[in-house]
Order: structure tokens, then sequence, then C-alpha cells
């Protein structure tokens, strides 16, 4: 795990990265907060986390990632999560595990990720390896030239791995967080369309919010400091739903 930038007396804000991503990207964005404690997660693995072939799924990682982020221990309704594009995902696992501890989180955004289940109905996944790696490039604007080289190609399958990770992924229509879920999407992202997010209003009891920025599938740091003070409007203003003395909500099996 890696801390940008943390106050113990700020409310804190955990940042999950896209597949094949680093903490690092995400410094700009953390970097634009103003009152609140950012902390972008590393995850375990190969090559700094940025290889996750080890794992069978996204629940296996978010119960390694809650392994170190010790949910029960974690400030009582000061936590929020923000993960983008697979990382959404993981964070919406992870919020789930907050509640089975009886600490649950603040507030969930969800960027730039169809909701659970929503995706294999939107994206096929099923073509050859060349293909996908086709995709890949057209999400993360690499020039399909470069796929012809072997090695380059290499450093691009953490992060197809992570799209068959996300097509792959569902829950139950019963699970659902307690916490509100902010969505963002960007007006240029064929894999984060509004039918793809939309379906996120589904998986929380308490309000959903979609709000669209210009960009494409990474147009987080090209929104600065607009996007994170967005955010950060959000993660103040929401403590989080006391479920300690209460009954949990359905969480992973």
């Amino acid at each position: 795990m890696t801390a940008t930038t943390k106050d113990a007396d700020r409310p804190r804000l955990y940042i999950f990265p896209h597949t094949g991503g680093s903490p690092e990207f995400y410094v700009p964005f953390a970097r634009a907060f103003t009152g609140t404690s950012c902390v972008a997660v590393q995850y375990p693995g190969k090559r700094a986390g940025k290889d996750l072939s080890q794992y069978t799924g996204i629940p296996e990682l978010a119960d390694r990632l809650c392994a170190m982020l010790k949910p029960a221990d974690a400030p009582s309704g000061r936590v929020a999560l923000f993960g983008h594009s697979m990382g959404a995902l993981l964070a919406f696992e992870v919020a789930l595990r907050f509640e089975q501890a009886g600490n649950p989180v603040a507030a969930l955004f969800v960027s730039a990720s169809a909701a659970p289940g929503a995706v294999r109905h939107g994206v096929d996944l099923k073509g050859s390896e060349l293909e996908l790696l086709s995709m890949v490039s057209d999400v993360t604007g690499a020039n399909p030239e470069f796929l012809k080289n072997e090695r380059f190609a290499a450093t691009m399958l953490p992060t197809l791995r992570g799209l068959k990770a996300i097509a792959s992924y569902d829950h139950p229509p019963e699970v659902k967080v307690a916490c509100p879920i902010y969505g963002l999407m960007a007006d240029d992202d064929d894999l984060a369309t509004t039918a793809l997010m939309t379906p996120w209003a589904q998986r929380t009891t308490a309000d959903f919010e979609l709000t669209t920025f210009v960009g494409d599938h990474f147009y987080i740091n090209t929104n600065l400091p607009h996007l994170a003070h967005w955010v950060e409007q959000r993660v103040l203003a929401h403590p989080a739903v006391d479920l300690r003395a209460g009954s949990v909500p359905p969480g992973p099996a």
C-alpha cells in the first residue's frame, strides 16, 4: 500500500488502480485533494502488483487487500473508496468486507467500470489474444503497430487479464452495499458507457449518482482539479451508516 497524502485527522480515501496500473499513476489525482487523506493501494503480486495472474478472481484479491487494510481497525465512518476500471470492482468487494466487519465505508466511487455482471453483455472478450490486445490498445491509447512487438505486447497482458476478470465477475442481485455509490465515466469510453454504468444503482441500498466527464477511459488526470473537488465534496458530505449494532447486508459468499 502506498500512502500518497496522509493525515490522521482527515477522512481517508483509498484509491484502487486499474489492472496493470501503479499507485504512482494516481499521485496527481491524490495531490489535488485538500481536505482528504488519500492512500493509493498497491496490489500484492508479481511485478509490484502489476501482474495479478496468480489470483483466481476479484474476490480473492479483495481478501488479500483486506488482510492489509484491516477493515475492523479502520477509523469508523471516516473511510471512502475510489476504484478505477477493474479497481472499481475491487473497491466494491472491499466495501462489502468492511460492512461484514461492522465498519462500513462512507461512500464508494466507481470510475470507468461496468457494474457487476453488466460488462458481459456489452463487450465481447471471446476473441483471439491478438484481437483482445487490439482492444486493450484502444482502451490505453497505445499504437496498434506496437502490438507486433512481442515484448511490448507482453506488457499489455496484465490489462488483458484484467478485462477478462471484469467480464467474469458477478454477484447475485441482492448483494448490495449500504453506502451511496457515485459513478464516474467519460464521454468517449466504450468500455464504460451509460448503459454499463447505470446498473450500479442496483448495488446500493442508499443513493446513486452518475456523472460524465470529458475524455477517454483514462480521463482522470485530464480533469484535475475539478474531478478531485467533485469527489472530495461527496467524501466530506457522507458519514458512514452505523452497522455495529444492527444487521449486516448480504456480502460475498
